[in-house]
């Protein structure tokens, strides 16, 4: 039997491969272990999906209800772009699973039920999010997990975070577009987020923060660093610009909008059409930036955050079932929070009773028919009292809002409710701080100044009531309910809102409220 020249040669190379490269003998079970890791990933983010199905479908509607998020569409195919980026570096490996780092669910899980239970929902996909990374740390092994470090922590950008931050944006555009019609000579009269000039009156609202901007920059800002840059201070710099930039331009575009109601006298046509301008303007501002980051190139390939990798010595042994071995460990540890978190949720239903007493005014005389036509935009209270009271001077409108014990459905706090009903016709002018006396002490509250047109104009001072104690801000709200988690707390919770007209007078409508509250008892039964 004869063995041609291409025989020869293909024996040959076997034999030379298998005597000093096991590598190519394993390449199947390495392709076979590729095979099992990514198919544990994706039932693991599956699992995870339907587990915490509200914190997916909240991120969902966010998505396609907000513009500030619908770039949150782009964050799955970039992840999966960059991954395929580093498909050469992933040839030199193959998936060790490390069960250990499964133990991290442990503290994860404990996170997102107390989460959970005061209802952050941010904070909630945060943490499904963390959850899947280590499961993909899990199932991957650390060598690995180094490799596709990037496009792994790329994935945080599905969650549509960010809202904390309208507050401060607002009061920094509205500052910053004053501070320059000031030095360009246009006479301003500025209060809170209300700019008066003579062309016309703009409100800086939560549209008008330049959130969206600002999220989607930060989020390009990523892509292009891993693209582009092998340094790291090059990296870092450019992402922090893609930070600064849109807060600062978003400050520009506001004063331009303004100013050019000032060159045109008419402030109706340039405010109809201040979303085009300022897309316009962003869009500019984009390309700018990105001509600065091409010109910082080092041209040289993507980095990675963790440190360089290093070619192992020896092949790693595959084990394909280890890779499903850990992820389906990994699912099971991931439901120990919302099991315990639904068992919660059923005991808070199943209290028998509402345990709302009526809230008791002395001086105060309740006035029928009267309406203030505002209300809080609050979100599935287990009860509601709205009423109108009067001392002969002035009126005072009461809203409570009451819940019972925190289950995982638990509406306290929450990112959509509002001071102001924007549906109709209210928006922020101004927000603080006082003391009021309140149940024979001093306690801080929260005050909002709201207005409708020129006309109407309130005063409100709101505060929480948890398990008893009261607290001005959310933050402080939800610290309360967290304590109530893991001590004998637990009693019936509530929003309270107190209004009066500030037309006649800022004075006489903070008298009034300090006066209403000074006779007010929440009546809540713990």
């Amino acid at each position: 039997m004869t063995v041609g020249f291409r025989g020869r040669f293909f024996l040959t190379q076997m034999t030379t491969l298998s005597d000093s490269d096991p590598r190519p003998i394993a390449a199947s079970s390495s392709w076979s272990t590729w095979l099992t890791a990514g198919a544990a990933l994706v039932v693991a983010a599956l699992a995870l999906c339907l587990l915490f199905s509200a914190e997916a479908r909240g991120a969902y509607e966010v998505w396609v209800g907000s513009t500030a998020y619908s770039h949150c569409f782009l964050v799955l195919p970039v992840a999966l772009y960059l991954a395929w980026t580093r498909r050469d570096a992933l040839e030199r490996l193959v998936p060790q699973s490390e069960l250990r780092w499964l133990l991290l669910l442990a503290p994860l899980s404990l996170l997102w039920m107390s989460a959970a239970l005061i209802s952050v929902l941010e904070l909630q996909q945060l943490l499904v999010v963390s959850m899947f990374e280590v499961i993909a740390l899990a199932v991957l092994g650390v060598a690995v997990y180094r490799a596709m470090l990037t496009p792994l922590l790329y994935l945080f950008f599905l969650v549509p975070f960010g809202d904390f931050l309208v507050p401060s944006l607002q009061d920094w555009t509205a500052t910053f577009a004053v501070t320059g019609l000031r030095l360009v000579g246009v006479p301003v009269y500025w209060d809170g987020l209300l700019i008066e000039v003579p062309s016309g009156n703009f409100v800086v609202a939560e549209a008008c923060a330049g959130l969206r901007f600002l999220i989607a920059s930060l989020a390009f800002g990523v892509f292009f660093s891993a693209l582009v840059y092998r340094s790291r201070v090059r990296w870092i710099a450019f992402i922090a610009l893609s930070i600064i930039v849109p807060i600062i331009a978003n400050g520009f575009r506001a004063f331009g909008i303004i100013g050019l109601s000032e060159l045109t006298n008419n402030a109706t046509a340039v405010e109809a059409d201040h979303l085009i301008y300022g897309w316009v303007f962003f869009t500019a501002v984009t390309l700018i930036l990105i001509a600065v980051g091409l010109r910082l190139s080092d041209h040289g390939p993507a980095i990675e955050i963790s440190a360089p990798l290093e070619t192992p010595r020896k092949p790693p042994v595959a084990r394909p079932w280890n890779a499903a071995l850990a992820g389906l460990v990994g699912i099971a540890l991931a439901t120990s929070g919302p099991a315990y978190a639904e068992f919660r949720d059923w005991r808070a239903q199943s209290v028998a009773g509402s345990g709302f007493d009526a809230p008791q005014v002395r001086k105060w005389n309740p006035v029928s028919g009267a309406s203030f036509d505002w209300q809080p935009v609050v979100e599935g209270p287990d009860g509601k009292y709205v009423g109108v009271y009067n001392n002969g001077s002035a009126n005072v409108l009461l809203y409570l809002a009451y819940y019972r014990e925190a289950g995982l459905h638990n509406n306290l706090v929450r990112g959509d409710n509002d001071i102001a009903d924007e549906k109709r016709g209210w928006h922020v002018v101004k927000s603080g701080s006082a003391v009021a006396q309140i149940n024979g002490g001093e306690r801080d509250v929260a005050t909002t100044e709201i207005a409708s047109g020129a006309a109407r104009r309130l005063m409100v001072w709101h505060f929480y009531v948890v398990d008893g104690r009261i607290a001005a801000s959310p933050l402080r709200a939800k610290l309360l309910q967290l304590r109530g988690l893991f001590t004998s707390g637990g009693g019936t919770n509530a929003f309270v809102a107190v209004a009066a007209d500030e037309m006649a007078g800022a004075d006489r409508a903070q008298a009034a409220l300090h006066d209403f509250l000074a006779s007010f008892t929440p009546g809540i039964a713990r």
